[in-house]
């Protein structure tokens, strides 16, 4: 006798759409986290670490049936370059070596370069160095050198089911201990330094790579959800069903710099952020 139960299953379209408000959610705790309450930090904070696993994901999925892997990567470059401007503005506080961080779609360009090179280069020895280099640039980017690393893992893995359930829960064991980290750090700097000005912006840079916003303790747990939201990237991705759905076409390219410019933009209003950030000519 047959099972009556039905295992529900998401197509490419749904999982964007999570991704997308995913993102939206943590960008907004991150650049507007002074004004919103406490409480509202840890779900905002754990829809965002969903976003990342299924865009490295669907990026390999991508990669595998484009017919013109060129356009895709100039795709990706280009809406790069067009959402640096409002990312800079909505996150103009995070520095890495005193260069502003730069957004996902260059990570996810370098990953996707990184996929394009081990197919192509067949001196494995090579592609490693070459890959070792993407991950250390990557360093400024979002996500950091965890980025490549889960778009490779999502490529290279032969079993369809561990490419689903690795690289999500290696990014969360990745974050969870960064930002754990971090926590120590601020911790022990805290009670070694106290309130020392110096000290305590040399934190805040720190914190904020990190993706935790400010230095209070309810905020600083709340960022630990961000690593646990990767974890829930697994069954959701054990469900996908290899279908596109229905096509989104820029939309997902358009939403990214538009929230960021608006989150932007909403920041400048309310002086969480200075416009030299993005005009150091005034």
């Amino acid at each position: 006798m047959e099972s009556s139960i039905k295992t529900t299953s998401y197509d490419a379209f749904f999982l964007k759409i999570v991704a997308i408000i995913g993102m939206a959610m943590q960008h907004t705790a991150l650049v507007l986290g002074d004004v919103i309450p406490v409480a509202l930090h840890f779900p905002l904070q754990l829809a965002g670490g969903l976003t990342f696993p299924i865009m490295a994901y669907l990026l390999v999925e991508g990669y595998r049936h484009t017919s013109n892997v060129k356009r895709y990567m100039w795709r990706l470059f280009i809406w790069g370059l067009i959402s640096q401007v409002p990312h800079t503005l909505a996150f103009g506080h995070i520095f890495l070596m005193g260069i502003p961080v730069m957004n996902i779609m260059f990570t996810l360009f370098l990953g996707l370069l990184g996929l394009v090179m081990y197919d192509r280069i067949k001196k494995r020895w090579l592609f490693v160095v070459l890959f070792v280099l993407i991950c250390l640039v990557s360093f400024i980017f979002d996500w950091g050198i965890i980025g490549p690393v889960m778009v490779f893992l999502c490529y290279k893995i032969s079993s369809d089911k561990m490419r689903r359930i690795i690289p999500p829960i290696m990014a969360g064991a990745y974050n969870f201990i960064a930002i754990g980290i971090i926590g120590i750090f601020v911790a022990i700097i805290a009670v070694v330094l106290g309130n020392n000005p110096v000290f305590a912006e040399a934190i805040a840079d720190a914190m904020y790579s990190a993706g935790v916003e400010d230095i209070r303790l309810g905020t600083l747990f709340a960022s630990l959800m961000f690593p646990i939201g990767s974890f829930f990237v697994a069954p959701l991705l054990l469900r996908y069903n290899g279908e596109r759905g229905r096509s989104m076409k820029y939309m997902f390219y358009a939403f990214y710099p538009i929230h960021l410019a608006v989150l932007g933009l909403v920041a400048l209003a309310l002086g969480f952020v200075d416009i030299s950030v993005i005009m150091p000519w005034n």
